[in-house]
C-alpha cells in the first residue's frame, strides 16, 4: 500500500479494478463455451456426413440388386 500525503494509508482497490478482473474472468468463460459449442458443431456435422454416406451406399447396393432382379427377370422373359 502506498502512503498518502498526510500519512494515512491509500484506499483499496478501486470498483474498477474488480470490474475488469471479473470482465477477463467473464470474457475467459464465454470463449470456453464458444469453443464448446463450435466443437459439438464440428462433431454433429461428422456425424450427419458420416450418416449421409451410409445412406448413399445404402441407395446404391440397392439400386445394384433392383438391376440385377430387372435383368434376370428380363432373361427369363426372353426364354
Amino acid at each position: 500500500m502506498t502512503l498518502k500525503q498526510n500519512g494515512s494509508p491509500a484506499p483499496p482497490r478501486e470498483t474498477g479494478e474488480r470490474t475488469v478482473r471479473w470482465l477477463g474472468i467473464g470474457g475467459a468463460a464465454a470463449l470456453v463455451l464458444a469453443l464448446l459449442f463450435v466443437f459439438l458443431a464440428w462433431n454433429r456435422a461428422a456425424d450427419e456426413r458420416r450418416a449421409s454416406e451410409d445412406v448413399e451406399a445404402r441407395v446404391a447396393a440397392e439400386m445394384n440388386r433392383i438391376e440385377a432382379e430387372a435383368q434376370r427377370i428380363e432373361r427369363e422373359a426372353a426364354r
